[in-house]
């Protein structure tokens, strides 16, 4: 079947505007205002939301490393950090305040200054993780034991036979946790890193709220305030 000329596809009228050597196409802001309102809030959705959601985000990212990575350390009284492992609410809200007392501190002391807190597998933590040990803000380390046992390999924690006193390691001789480290690569012989929670007056759960068979604590290598760390252990199985 025969097309009549003006129906031919590609074919344009001499004066289309396409053929004007005087053309020139609008710039964005001449073509948004042109644009009626329903038009410039589509494009507004099309073009512009996405990358102010992610420079929103990204800010929010920023502000969190600048306030939480960069803040000054010098307040904390304890820092325990708790991997996959959690408290309930209620402990979580009260821990601090009944650590203070059982450390005798005054009560004008803020408990923000004692610091318990639960970890998750993510990059921000893992960098929030790596900043804060290499400040060493840690004091404790509460995972569940196959975690402890893999960051006792790479020497996380201080070898209890060494850091506790006699009659405290007489005490928890019982419920210690063995492991190897890098210290010792050479030799299969396990040290006491870590001491069991399982009997801890707390109950500690994972990310499905199942509650954990075998948490286990740690006094982190380089922590600070070692002396604190055991009180704490002392506070969990009190």
């Amino acid at each position: 079947m025969e097309l009549h000329d003006k129906y031919r596809p590609g074919r344009l009228d001499g004066d289309a505007e396409i053929y004007n050597p005087d053309r020139r196409d609008p710039n964005a802001a001449e073509r948004w205002r042109e644009m009626n309102t329903s038009e410039r809030i589509k494009s507004f959705k099309e073009y512009y939301l996405k990358p102010i959601i992610i420079g929103i985000i990204l800010l929010g990212i920023a502000a969190y490393f600048i306030y939480y990575l960069a803040r000054p350390t010098e307040d904390e009284l304890f820092f325990a950090a708790l991997f996959n492992v959690y408290i309930t609410v209620e402990d979580d809200d009260t821990m601090p305040g009944d650590f203070k007392k059982y450390l005798g501190l005054d009560d004008s002391i803020d408990n923000d200054r004692i610091i318990i807190k639960s970890y998750y597998d993510s990059i921000l933590s893992d960098t929030e993780m790596n900043n804060f040990f290499a400040k060493k803000r840690y004091d404790i380390f509460i995972t569940d034991e196959e975690r402890f046992k893999t960051y006792a390999k790479t020497d996380n924690y201080k070898d209890l036979s060494e850091t506790l006193p006699a009659d405290v390691y007489e005490k928890y001789k019982d419920v210690l946790v063995y492991s190897n480290n890098q210290a010792h690569k050479d030799t299969d012989e396990e040290f006491p890193y870590g001491i069991s929670l399982t009997d801890s007056k707390y109950t500690f759960y994972d990310e499905h709220d199942n509650i954990i068979k075998n948490p286990v604590a740690g006094i982190v290598i380089n922590s600070k305030r070692t002396d604190t760390a055991i009180k704490f252990i002392n506070f969990l199985m009190d």
